[in-house]
């Protein structure tokens, strides 16, 4: 099991890498990666954020008025705290997510095309499961 954890974990540390790779992007991964955590989870403060992402609250701060520029995330009362604001992704931020998203994936469109029927199943099976494994650690 330690050893099944550890593989997990490398190759899909190097295919997130690869995958965040996208020509044209001017937004580094942890920009992308706030946008879908919004997108998953719903609102938050931008001290959770910065929690979340393991950076500097003053980064976030950057990051999320950079964002917000781009009209890809808006920011509201936070209903807990009338003195806080809580981040959330608008339908600019979700649209931009989806084309990044979808972008990412292309890189590997050709590769999938290569591999026989059996291994594009077993690979959409493992995509299930690590998504599963991942709500997990997020319910955790």
């Amino acid at each position: 099991m330690d050893r099944l954890a550890l593989e997990l974990t490398r190759a899909t540390s190097r295919f997130t890498r690869l995958a965040g790779r996208v020509p044209g992007s001017s937004y580094s991964t942890v920009a992308w990666r706030v946008l879908a955590e919004l997108e998953l989870l719903g609102p938050a403060r931008i001290s959770e954020l910065a929690q979340r992402e393991r950076i500097a609250q003053p980064s976030m701060t950057a990051l999320v008025q950079r964002l917000e520029s781009e009209g890809w995330v808006d920011r509201g009362p936070d209903p807990h705290d009338g003195r806080a604001t809580r981040i959330e992704i608008t339908a600019a931020g979700a649209a931009a997510l989806s084309q990044y998203r979808r972008a990412a994936a292309e890189r590997f469109r050709p590769l999938l095309a290569d591999l026989t029927d059996f291994d594009r199943a077993t690979l959409s099976r493992a995509a299930e499961l690590l998504q599963q494994l991942a709500d997990g650690v997020d319910r955790a």
